[in-house]
């Protein structure tokens, strides 16, 4: 073998491509850059990021200062070992964690953790223990009291079309004070209509009120001719002259 007869490996050296030499050249008339646009100008030079124009995702995503969640709850952590300086049988609270310097805020609230150990016999007071650091309470004689945190306010929620109004009920102070003025006027109420009503005087029979109007005189606005005295006489009816 002489140096001139060595070769590459088969399949490892491929020719330059030739472009720009016509349609006979097998790289198209547009030499394989297409028909305009940005990608068949010369010194043509798009970042791997490039997304047809619009703001990349690497520019919409936060950088330098992070990603901060607005939700997240921030608790003051808290190890065993820091709580020895207490006297034994103490009462630990979130006040006296606060006096004592030993956190700087609440927070969200106060997570004791099981890191170390603890010789004092204390009642720690506090949002979350750690399953190690109860044990080490209640095995050096303590107690773990967990302050319960109500739960947070929902805000009001668009109701569903097909879901009927749930009815509120009223305070009981209202509805005393609605049943007692009624009723005290129930009975004021019938005693006025009582009152208003005229007394219906029992009906004669048919034939009893004829009679008694004759008695009576009749009905009212008509009067009944006066009896004549004994010594009166009727003046006769004037008639027309004869002849």
């Amino acid at each position: 073998m002489k140096l001139h007869e060595i070769q590459p490996a088969p399949g490892s050296h491929h020719s330059r491509k030739r472009v720009g030499r016509g349609p006979g050249s097998g790289h198209g008339k547009t030499s394989t850059r297409g028909q305009k646009g940005q990608g068949a100008r010369t010194s043509v030079n798009l970042p791997k990021t490039f997304e047809g124009g619009q703001t990349r995702l690497t520019m919409r995503t936060p950088k330098l200062r992070g990603f901060h969640n607005k939700w997240r709850k921030r608790f003051a952590v808290l190890n065993l070992t820091r709580l020895n300086r207490f006297d034994d049988g103490a009462e630990v609270l979130p006040e006296s964690l606060l006096e004592a310097g030993i956190i700087k805020d609440v927070g969200a609230g106060i997570k004791v953790l099981g890191t170390g150990d603890l010789n004092r016999r204390l009642t720690i007071h506090a949002h979350r223990f750690s399953v190690e650091a109860r044990r080490k309470i209640e095995a050096a004689g303590g107690i773990a009291a967990v302050i319960e945190v109500p739960p947070p306010i929902r805000e009001k929620t668009k109701r569903a079309k097909n879901q009927p109004k749930p009815a509120r009920p009223e305070p009981a102070e209202k509805a005393e004070t609605a049943e007692k003025p009624q009723k005290a006027e129930k009975p004021q109420k019938a005693e006025k209509a009582q009152a208003a009503e005229p007394v219906a005087e029992p009906s004669a029979p048919a034939g009893a009120a004829g009679k008694a109007k004759q008695k009576n005189g009749g009905e009212k606005g008509q009067t009944t001719p006066k009896a004549s005295s004994a010594g009166d006489s009727v003046k006769p009816q004037k008639g027309k002259k004869k002849g």
